[in-house]
């Protein structure tokens, strides 16, 4: 069992896995318009976190764990729980990174759909920064989930230059420094 990893699973692994893989997935793109009042946010005061969303023309880079042969339930199970504000499982096709290209494979997903009761949705990317700032939830700063999922596209997976993601940091770092 695989399970492909694009927000907090590429920087935050806190599960055992068998191996790696970099790669992508094709027809969605990654945005911060999930809401997060279990980790990065509380209720009545979300923070935002990553989900995708449906874009025909767009892939997105991460990357692809192995779940440990024999335990993957046991840890299925622990990741249900981690990923449990408002992502479901979904099974997607993943591209591993050439030159490294064994075929493409199945493998678990968690997005957070729009219909789920945490999904802000889209805003201007000024709006979800001034939320990115101002959010801390059980896990810490929102600002330190959009730091450390920059810093880790920008390191492991250099093919992706989400604009999306690097605008938002740009933004957010701006308003730290100005206070």
């Amino acid at each position: 069992m695989w399970v492909f990893g694009y927000g907090s699973l590429i920087w935050k692994v806190d599960f055992p896995y068998e191996e790696k893989r970099i790669g992508y997935i094709k027809g969605f793109t990654r945005r911060f318009w999930q809401g997060s009042t279990d980790h990065r946010g509380v209720p009545g005061k979300p923070g935002r976190v990553v989900t995708l969303v449906e874009d025909p023309e767009a892939c997105v880079w991460g990357v692809a764990y192995k779940l440990p042969t024999g335990r993957e339930q046991e840890v299925k199970s622990y990741l249900d729980y981690r990923e449990k504000g408002g992502y479901q499982v979904i099974m997607v096709t993943f591209h591993p990174r050439p030159p490294l290209s064994p075929p493409p494979s199945q493998m678990l997903l968690y997005i957070g759909s729009h219909d789920n009761p945490d999904y802000l949705g889209p805003a201007p990317l000024e709006e979800i920064a001034n939320q990115i700032v101002a959010s801390t939830g059980p896990s810490g700063r929102n600002t330190e989930y959009l730091f450390q999922l920059a810093d880790a596209v920008r390191t492991i997976l250099p093919e992706d230059s989400d604009t999306h993601l690097f605008s938002l940091e740009t933004l957010v770092r701006e308003r730290l420094h100005n206070g």
